[in-house]
């Protein structure tokens, strides 16, 4: 990759121009279609569907960005037929749904007429700020356009993008707070997924002091303090430094205009030293930033209170910038606005949707109901049975039926997202209980383990690890949408459907408590913060932790798996990056998904219910940096710190089989080596790690050490 850096100083500062070129994905034209590996779609709705690739790009720490150009040089790649952009549909049909297909027949016309090239750009900007030190902008470059008259696909092999920024003076205040992260390597596993220049950052971010921030900070009503005394005594004998604040303290010493303000503030005030963050309270209690998707407009434009406001807690994970030139950047109260009335990403506001921390909440202010699910987290996270936390219940119902109420629109079943979770093997389908609708008209054709009931989904989903259920919901149930008679005009109509119960709150009392499941409700309203959910009850009684949307949810076609699929992929496959945590997996699934789609709503309106440090997997060993049986000096480990390599050498008095097993911070065996009957006298390794912070632990027959290591870039 090219990357040229040019530094001019003005009067104003320090101003720079970086210079990155982005090649375009592998593609393919089969019988006038365009196939692009890896792209991601972010077109207006009724424009062609055309791929671009989205690209994270770090910048020098605390650079904030001026002006983005895009060059290019489009040329005829031959006759390709683009179909036009579909909305994104709310889970649950309404006038918006009724809106937004009109809208989309309205746009289709106005570009499928126009003989003019779409896109009119090479690129466009999706979001400013960071990832803890890394400071970063979002880009989409637009490889691909098209001509909806001729026909004709274009492309252009590579994108300039031109990146003008300022880098604060040494002794202002964003210098200062800058600084204080340099040391950082907390999310560095994920800032190297996700940084499009990753190794030419090093250069900026090189630090010979690694630090990982090891903190577990939890805020709470002062009232309720000692209801987390178990779960704060298993954090630290895990070796987290817990930090539990009162929310009376941060009200009385934050300022801020409102509750949430203070919270956030107190947060990036803090962030060097947090990695997860357990807000324990009732909505009343602990605030929720209720966040404004459209501009000037909280009541969105459906004019329905379970659109917007959104309460999102992207806005309390998210710390990079203060509210003035990120959430609230124009300054009138209303937060993250991104759209406007006509869905257009021409948001006024300026949020970025890369957390910071980790962060989950308990939603309850009773002792006792904190108490037993302090319990119960606690026994999940020790729990080693892969058997259990590996199988999986998943309960699809029907969202829309084809050409419902006459709208021409397709058909969306919520088992065809249970069944790519199986079909790309990110679910075991051996362990798996699949539900999908079989009952009225037009039932679901897929092939499951029994049809969808109430009773059903009871009784099938005791000792489930995993739970995902994708049905049409309010605040205590979530239902199936049942095609019930017809009147004879095979059209599905409103007055023609019924909505069967297939989970009740009052449900929650029938489920193994003793083995509870990490769910994902796709269903809307099921996490409304404001009422005790159907969402809360469950991380009460059933679930270990639970996803669940704090409004109407959304779906985009563009990513039709969309969160769930990548939360999934990414606790149970990608553990390198995601360490099998569920904050830690929910927050990078977050992360992909705007880098396919743009899409902010589902990124506002899901929420995290639940301990965003406990572990799929388990834990496997306390994180204490002492030796447990010293014999010097049969045990040396050099150099310490390291550059990437560390050798070890054991003196054994005779012969025995020695093993080292490498745990990263969290408590997570990263990697085994075993070295089978040694002679006596010198083993010597050499071992090749990323950067981070390890605990080294040694066996032999006669001795058993560790000791921590440092390894830096």
């Amino acid at each position: 990759m090219k990357v040229l850096i040019s530094f001019l100083i003005c009067v104003v500062g320090w101003s720079s121009v970086l210079t990155v070129e982005v090649a375009a994905c592998d593609y393919s034209i089969d019988s006038g279609d365009l196939a692009v590996n890896g792209a991601a779609y972010r077109n207006p709705i009724g424009a062609p569907a055309l791929p671009c690739r989205v690209v994270t790009i770090a910048l020098p720490p605390g650079a904030m960005v001026e002006a983005v150009d895009f060059h290019g040089a489009w040329r005829e790649l031959g006759i390709v037929s683009v179909p036009p952009t579909l909305p994104p549909l709310p889970f649950s049909y309404c006038a918006a749904t009724e809106d937004l297909l009109r809208q989309f027949g309205r746009t289709r016309e106005l570009y499928y007429r126009s003989d003019e090239i779409y896109p009119v750009s090479y690129g466009a900007v999706i979001s400013t700020g960071g990832l803890r030190k890394y400071s970063l902008v979002t880009i989409a470059c637009n490889h691909f356009a098209y001509n909806t008259v001729s026909g004709m696909l274009y492309l252009s092999e590579s994108i300039t993008v031109d990146i003008y920024y300022t880098q604060p003076r040494p002794s202002s205040d964003r210098a200062i707070y800058w600084s204080g992260l340099i040391d950082d390597v907390t999310f560095d596993a994920i800032a190297e997924d996700l940084i499009y220049n990753w190794n030419d950052t090093q250069v900026w971010y090189h630090t010979d002091k690694p630090k990982r921030a090891n903190g577990y900070y939890v805020i709470i009503p002062s009232a309720i303090q000692s209801a987390v005394d178990a779960l704060v005594q298993h954090r630290q004998n895990q070796g987290y430094e817990v930090n539990v604040v009162t929310m009376e303290y941060i009200d009385a010493n934050v300022t801020g205009v409102d509750g949430p303000h203070k919270l956030r503030n107190y947060l990036r005030a803090n962030m060097a030293d947090i990695e997860y963050v357990l807000l324990v309270g009732f909505s009343t209690d602990i605030p929720w930033r209720n966040l404004v998707p459209f501009n000037n407009d909280p009541n969105s434009p459906y004019n329905h209170p379970d659109y917007s406001p959104i309460p999102g807690d992207l806005y309390l994970a998210e710390l990079t910038d203060p509210d003035s030139i990120s959430w609230n950047s124009d300054g009138d109260s209303y937060y993250g606005e991104v759209y406007n009335a006509n869905f257009q990403p021409m948001g006024e506001d300026n949020p970025d949707y890369h957390a910071d921390v980790h962060l989950g909440r308990m939603p309850f202010s009773d002792q006792g109901v904190i108490e037993d699910i302090c319990a119960k987290l606690i026994a999940f996270d020790t729990n080693t049975d892969i058997g259990y936390k590996t199988a999986s219940l998943l309960t699809g119902a029907l969202y829309y039926y084809a050409n419902e109420n006459n709208t021409g629109n397709a058909r969306l079943d919520g088992a065809d997202y249970c069944e790519q979770l199986l079909i790309d093997s990110v679910l075991d389908r051996a362990s798996a209980v699949t539900l999908y609708e079989k009952g009225g008209l037009g039932p679901c054709t897929l092939s499951c383990t029994d049809s969808l009931t109430q009773d059903n989904h009871i009784a099938y989903w005791q000792n489930k690890g995993i739970m995902y259920e994708c049905h049409h919901g309010n605040v205590p149930v979530y239902a199936r949408k049942l095609w019930a008679w017809d009147d004879g005009d095979n059209i599905p109509e409103t007055g023609e459907i019924t909505w069967p119960t297939s989970f009740h709150i009052s449900n929650v009392y029938a489920l193994d408590n003793s083995h509870p499941s990490t769910c994902f409700l796709r269903s809307c309203l099921c996490g409304k913060p404001e009422e005790t959910s159907l969402g809360a009850m469950l991380l009460y009684r059933g679930g270990s932790s639970v996803i669940s949307s704090s409004r109407i949810s959304w779906s985009s076609l563009a990513d039709p798996g969309g969160i769930p699929y990548h939360f999934y992929d990414r606790l149970l496959q990608d553990t390198l990056t995601s360490s099998g945590i569920i904050g830690t997996a929910y927050d990078i699934a977050r992360n992909d998904f705007m880098g396919n789609t743009g899409f902010w709503l589902p990124a506002y309106h899901y929420n995290l219910f639940g301990d965003p440090a406990l572990r799929q997997y388990g834990q496997f060993v306390g994180i204490e940096e002492v030796v447990l049986s010293k014999q010097e000096p049969s045990f040396v480990l050099y150099p310490n710190p390291s550059r990437g390599i560390i050798k070890l050498d054991v003196r054994a008095q005779q012969k025995a089989d020695v093993s080292f097993d490498f745990y990263d911070v969290s408590g997570r065996l990263v990697r085994t080596v075993n070295l089978d009957e040694q002679e006596g006298g010198n083993i010597s390794l050499n071992v090749e790690l990323p950067a981070g912070v390890y605990f080294v632990r040694c066996r032999a027959d006669n001795f058993n050490f560790q000791e921590k290591v440092v390894i830096t870039e």
